[in-house]
């Protein structure tokens, strides 16, 4: 899965990951309260956007009742805030769907950055889904914004094109419509596929970015897990889409991109991020990203 877009600041990668159970566990993780279940929501037709923005900083969440759906992607820190009576705490690496004409409200002072964006779109409440519909974007309230997803880079490079002289209308609401399509293919697969297997996948995900310097092997993974690699691989890319190697190489990459924005060597990334041949880091980097390390490095570091 190439990346598409390079993001104009680092992508602050999250290490929180998913809990496949949270649905089942309200409160788990960012809902305290014991409501139940999170509520669903169908979009269809054009998505048409309104803000694109980051914040950085503390405040308490507006008072307010909205004409417009709001997204909101969480870089780091925790949001909270309560709608239909219910209270939560979002986190960074995760996002929340805030409907139109429905009032939410802050608890209290949050510290945290985030990315969001306003936008109309046709939409209703809807019951959690029984079977895929990669025809329409179903989301629920919340959720965890899965690792081997671009939201954030889409983000990004959106938020940094907002403005004249490259806004442009068109151009934000096909980001922001991606990235909701991207979440709801996600969050209808976590919901659908079976438990064991989500689990199965979460913890060699979890594996592959813990030993992203590593030169892992197959014979790695049956012994952590006790399945061969071909059975492993197959839970695997039935979650997430894409293979086990598939995801060591973007995870590894954007572990790269971050290192290097942050003044590391190119011979310092490639030999963190696991690649033991120089020359391969850069075939593979540049296949990922369309730029070299040090085109990457040259323009995004955070010491220019």
């Amino acid at each position: 899965m190439d990346i598409l877009f390079i993001p104009c600041l680092t992508f602050l990668f999250s290490a929180a990951y998913y809990e496949m159970d949270i649905l089942e566990k309200a409160g788990a993780a960012s809902m305290n309260t014991g409501q139940g279940l999170p509520r669903w929501f169908r979009l269809a037709g054009e998505i048409h956007v309104e803000i694109v923005d980051k914040f950085s900083g503390g405040n308490v969440h507006p008072d307010r009742v909205m004409a417009q759906w709001v997204l909101v992607l969480m870089i780091s820190g925790t949001r909270t805030f309560r709608i239909y009576g219910g209270d939560y705490a979002v986190h960074g690496g995760e996002f929340f769907l805030l409907p139109p004409y429905v009032r939410h409200y802050g608890l209290q002072h949050d510290e945290h950055e985030a990315y969001f964006a306003h936008f109309q779109a046709e939409g209703a409440e809807t019951p959690p889904p029984t079977e895929l519909d990669n025809g329409h974007i179903l989301l629920p309230l919340w959720g965890q914004v899965p690792l081997e997803l671009p939201c954030f880079d889409l983000m990004e490079y959106a938020a940094c094109h907002r403005a004249p002289p490259f806004f442009n209308e068109n151009f934000l609401s096909s980001q922001i419509q991606a990235i909701l399509y991207q979440l709801s293919l996600a969050m209808q697969k976590k919901r659908l596929w079976p438990k064991r297997e989500n689990r199965t996948a979460l913890q060699i995900l979890q594996y592959i970015d813990n030993n992203k310097g590593r030169q892992l092997q197959n014979q790695d993974y049956a012994a952590a897990f006790g399945m061969t690699y071909r059975r492993l691989n197959a839970i695997f890319q039935a979650v997430y889409g894409v293979t086990i190697k598939q995801m060591q190489g973007i995870l590894r990459v954007e572990q790269a991109k971050r290192m290097l924005s942050s003044g590391y060597t190119i011979l310092e990334t490639s030999a963190a991020c696991g690649f033991e041949d120089y020359f391969y880091f850069l075939k593979v980097f540049k296949s990922k990203t369309g730029m070299t390390p040090s085109q990457y490095r040259e323009t995004y570091s955070d010491t220019h």
